[in-house]
């Protein structure tokens, strides 16, 4: 374990003390996890190890976040990509169900609430990825069942990972000082396909993808990913896969809808194909498409789902109303 290397990498990100010493204190458990089990050292962990880690986390309460960000900021100081990215589909799912309840409460009531909460309990961090789909199945159907569907879209097409509003302000100005919404996009396309050649030719990871040219020339054949196509009042979006190199690779349709879904509730499903998850559960993942756009233009922005993973489509795509949304032509 190369804990001083960390020790230092805190020291220039300006982590404070106390995060070190949370950091410091849970990679000494770590530690004697392994050593106890004969396990590989914490560099060279494959991902079925790091489960077992992560089991041993939450059996022993030790399943915070904070741990888990320990974990994948060491990951990232070493260039494990592989771990990394395997960390964040537990985190990825930190915190949004509990978004959901809130916002359900605000649409249907705390009645609905209430009894949806006598009927699940809510999976914790660390649950393993095919149990959250398990979970995801039946919540989902529960939603279905005991809600209309606008409701139900309402419900889960909302910000549920808590993105700050402040993210997205920088685009706001930007759209701001263009001319026409069509050329914001148009602009937008290119600054992203810019910063996807810096991660690229940095070698680093840019949230949980590896980048290569053939990512870099996907993205560049379609404006709809990590921009939008402006048409007879809508925008149309297609989402950039959650790992777009295998994406690209893949041999079988299954594969190529497993590694194109982002949603840690869900992905699992697609690769065993023994749960089965409503395609309505990705208006969550609209939710998160339509809130960029949600900020430019202020406005809690209608949100229609086109294609899903869930479905087999092999692309997850969106059309965003604007029909009545004031715009610059």
């Amino acid at each position: 374990m190369q804990k001083e290397a960390l020790k230092k990498w805190y020291e220039k990100n300006h982590l404070s003390a106390e995060k070190w010493h949370i950091a410091d204190t849970f990679l000494d458990v770590v530690e004697g996890f392994l050593d106890e089990h004969l396990l590989h050292d914490i560099d060279h962990l494959s991902i079925e190890k790091l489960d077992e880690v992560i089991r041993y986390m939450v059996i022993t309460n030790q399943n915070h976040i904070d741990h888990f960000v320990v974990l994948m900021r060491y990951y990232r100081m070493i260039n494990h990509h592989e771990n990394f990215i395997h960390l964040t589909k537990y985190t990825g799912s930190y915190g949004v169900i509990e978004s959901i309840l809130a916002k359900l409460t605000k649409v249907a009531g705390q009645s609905v609430t209430k009894a949806l909460l006598e009927t699940f309990d809510i999976p914790i961090l660390g649950t393993s990825p095919k149990e959250i789909a398990s979970f995801t199945a039946s919540f989902i159907t529960w939603l279905e069942e005991h809600l209309e569907e606008d409701s139900m879209r309402r419900v889960l097409a909302d910000n549920h990972h808590q993105i700050p509003k402040e993210a997205f302000m920088e685009e706001k100005i930007y759209y701001e000082s263009a001319p026409t919404l069509e050329i914001y996009l148009k602009e937008l396309h290119e600054r992203k396909i810019k910063e996807l050649e810096k991660f690229y030719h940095e070698g680093r990871v840019w949230f949980e993808q590896t980048i290569t040219p053939e990512v870099i020339e996907y993205v560049k054949s379609n404006q709809e990913i990590m921009s939008a196509v402006l048409k007879d009042d809508a925008l149309y979006i297609t989402k950039i896969p959650y790992d777009t190199k295998a994406y690209l690779e893949a041999q079988t349709k299954q594969d190529e809808n497993y590694y194109l879904c982002h949603c840690p509730f869900a992905r699992e499903a697609i690769k065993h194909q023994d749960t089965i998850i409503s395609a309505n559960w990705c208006y969550c993942s609209g939710g998160f498409t339509k809130f960029p756009f949600d900020i430019i233009f202020d406005r809690d922005l209608k949100i229609e789902m086109l294609a899903s993973a869930l479905r087999g489509d092999g692309a997850c795509r969106f059309k965003i109303d604007l029909k009545d949304i004031p715009y610059k032509r």
